[in-house]
């Protein structure tokens, strides 16, 4: 059976053609014509031709609806914006060692959503999580991993809290003691490092009971 949609629809080969405009031309046929989920479904495979239209003969479980077909196609088909180079880009995120972790977190949460988008069964928890983990500068990593965190939550709250009590002040005087001698500038950091430790010992102490990983 043939579909004319009263909005212009161009047959979808998937070679060439442009995925995402492909998808909005067919939202606005849906719209155009009223159709409903069951009737979008039958007309959709009608405008898929060639190398598309084999995809979609060798899928199983054929998609009920256009939301679980738009995941399908963007999965096999999207280039520029595929979910290949969205998670690509998401594995590779890094903060800056001068950035904010609420700067880092920003641009990490983005594209995770673009890949959810698409899939939002993707990524698991735990990979989300220790991708964020992993992504962390080297000093708020070391912290973060001595404290086990086991959601992703907790895990932005020992972030921000380690980077808002961090000693700037020492840092500075450790970096200016380089004009004056290597010596006393091992002495002065061995000092800074010691008084860290101590701390980190204390906040371990009055938060054992609120931060338990999870079993």
């Amino acid at each position: 059976m043939a579909y004319a949609p009263i909005a212009k629809l161009d047959n979808f080969i998937g070679e060439e053609d442009d995925t995402q405009v492909w998808l909005n031309d067919i939202k606005k046929a849906i719209a155009a014509n009223g159709w409903n989920n069951a009737r979008a479904m039958q007309a959709i495979p009608y405008f898929l031709k060639d190398t598309a239209n084999l995809w979609y003969q060798s899928l199983i479980n054929k998609p009920q609806d256009f939301n679980a077909f738009k995941v399908e196609f963007l999965r096999y088909f999207s280039n520029n914006n595929s979910i290949n180079c969205l998670v690509n880009t998401f594995t590779t995120i890094k903060q800056g060692e001068t950035e904010a972790v609420t700067t880092y977190l920003g641009r990490f949460y983005r594209n995770l959503c673009q890949i959810q988008a698409i899939d939002t069964n993707y990524f698991t928890a735990p990979q989300i999580l220790n991708q964020f983990i992993c992504g962390l500068c080297s000093s708020i990593l070391q912290h973060v991993r001595l404290l086990h965190p086991g959601t992703l939550q907790d895990t932005i709250t020992h972030a921000k809290n380690f980077e808002s009590t961090e000693p700037e002040a020492n840092h500075t005087q450790a970096v200016n003691l380089v004009m004056n001698g290597s010596s006393e500038l091992d002495f002065k950091l061995e000092k800074f490092n010691a008084s860290i430790n101590k701390r980190l010992e204390e906040y371990l102490a009055d938060n054992h009971t609120i931060y338990q990983p999870s079993q």
